[in-house]
């Protein structure tokens, strides 16, 4: 263990970091074999030693944390959870689905008003559900709308195309309450 702590501070002090308490070096020597297991774990992960590509998460666990998550956050509001809908689930991963294969977000027609859509696209390494609840609530056009309090359903549908996941959430209000959003 001395060894190891003696060639991080000479590595530190390399790097121009010259450490003033020894129990840095020694918290560093310690994360060493932490680091390199979490490293392995990630070069396994990423199919980086196998060759294989990564494969995008599963349809249902990230809508599924999609929807714990949204009703996660409405709950510290103090709102009702929403129930998930089969019908909106299958409106939103049809609408995914078009915005993958157009690699654009279009506008979604709501003729009887009741309808509200969020959508977005990202990496689909990043393709959890706090990443993507996050970046609703870091809108605040979005926020407003996640957070409203007269939704009656949630539907989720994600996409993936090339490196990217397409994202689509779906809240049915009240007639007469409804705005439509789509980033």
């Amino acid at each position: 263990m001395k060894a190891l702590a003696a060639q991080a501070r000479t590595l530190l002090e390399r790097w121009g970091v010259a450490p003033t308490h020894a129990s840095f070096v020694e918290s560093i020597a310690k994360a060493i074999p932490i680091l390199s297991i979490l490293l392995t774990l990630i070069v396994t992960v990423n199919g980086i030693s196998s060759g294989n590509p990564v494969q995008p998460p599963a349809l249902e666990q990230v809508r599924t944390d999609v929807v714990n998550k949204i009703n996660y956050e409405r709950g510290n509001e103090g709102l009702l959870t929403l129930s998930p809908e089969l019908e909106l689930h299958t409106a939103a991963q049809a609408i995914a689905q078009r915005n993958a294969d157009t690699i654009s977000e279009e506008d979604v027609p709501d003729p009887e008003g009741n309808l509200v859509v969020l959508q977005q696209n990202l990496p689909y390494a990043n393709t959890n559900a706090d990443t993507i609840v996050d970046r609703f609530l870091n809108s605040p056009k979005h926020a407003k709308l996640l957070l409203a309090n007269n939704y009656e359903a949630i539907g989720v549908g994600v996409a993936y195309k090339d490196d990217r996941a397409w994202i689509v959430v779906e809240f049915t209000q009240l007639a007469g309450d409804s705005v439509e959003s789509t980033e």
